[in-house]
């Protein structure tokens, strides 16, 4: 019996492979920029495709709290061959999930180079990349930031994590007194202490995925958008009790992403010995995040 559980996900695995892939041609989400300013949620991608694969909060945000959702792409990869395809296959992600794109010094730029010992050797160079994510902070005024976290393994998404709070923070001092939450993100490596798990529906996992196979360049390659699934129920497993405590019983739900909740005011972080669950059979409530740090 257990053997046919394990090949049932096998059978479901080598079907799924089988799905096309992207990018397809969508029409792209505008900004809407008349009536009540809504909640913006900015996503601060160290790669293309970063949105989709930590993004189930924006989606979340977009669908049930009308919030703005813009993508800023910091780079479009390493490789200048495939920069441009890659921007084909980012515009086709951002559009099956309704989210805004930016990219920071477009067009004259395809992506920054934010390699963390930039900072220290090209202090010149790490000065500009500064002032290309700030225009991005300008453009979409965020209430919600979202970045990879410190120890996320790899070059791009720490040095992306440094130049995002740096900039985070240089915007709050300038908008006094507006509180900014920061949720940082994992992918590559499981963050220490998370203390917000957002549980995910599956036609939004779905639309997730939908939006990781758009990078078809990439996932020829190394199919994870068919383990994406895999990885957000084992954030349940894990989640569950790293958040709660150890030997917390596992929440019910399937599916879910883990974030690190701090906020930024006046330019001062501020972190929180309070955690939140939310399942995804309730609704988000933004505001109800604002309130862990009072």
């Amino acid at each position: 019996m257990w053997l046919g559980f394990v090949e049932s996900l096998v059978s479901s695995l080598k079907c799924a492979s089988g799905l096309p892939l992207g990018p397809a041609k969508y029409s792209t989400p505008k900004s809407e920029r008349r009536g009540r300013r809504r909640v913006t949620v900015l996503i601060c991608s160290p790669h293309p495709d970063d949105e989709a694969l930590v993004g189930g909060f924006a989606l979340r945000a977009l669908r049930e709290c009308n919030a703005r959702v813009v993508n800023c792409a910091i780079t479009l990869g390493a490789d200048p061959k495939r920069k441009k395809g890659r921007l084909n296959e980012l515009r086709a992600s951002c559009a099956v999930l309704g989210f805004e794109l930016k990219i920071p010094g477009w067009p004259k730029k395809l992506g920054l180079d934010v390699e963390p010992q930039v900072a220290k050797s090209n202090p010149q160079l790490w000065r500009s990349n500064q002032a290309h994510l700030k225009s991005v902070f300008e453009y979409a005024k965020p209430d919600v930031v979202l970045m990879p976290h410190a120890g996320d393994f790899h070059n791009t998404h720490k040095g992306t994590h440094q130049l995002a709070v740096e900039v985070a923070v240089e915007y709050s001092r300038r908008i006094r007194d507006k509180r900014v939450l920061l949720l940082e993100t994992e992918y590559w490596h499981p963050m220490e202490k998370p203390n917000l798990m957002v549980g995910i529906t599956s036609p939004d996992v779905a639309a997730l995925i939908m939006a990781v196979a758009e990078h078809g360049g990439e996932v020829r390659r190394n199919p994870y958008h068919l383990r994406h699934p895999a990885r957000m129920m084992d954030n349940v497993r894990r989640g569950s009790e790293v958040i709660k405590g150890e030997g917390a019983s596992a929440e019910a739900f399937m599916f879910a992403e883990l974030y690190r909740l701090s906020s930024i005011t006046n330019g001062a972080e501020k972190n929180t010995p309070k955690w939140k669950i939310i399942p995804p059979d309730r609704p988000l409530n933004i505001g109800e995040l604002y309130q862990l740090f009072d």
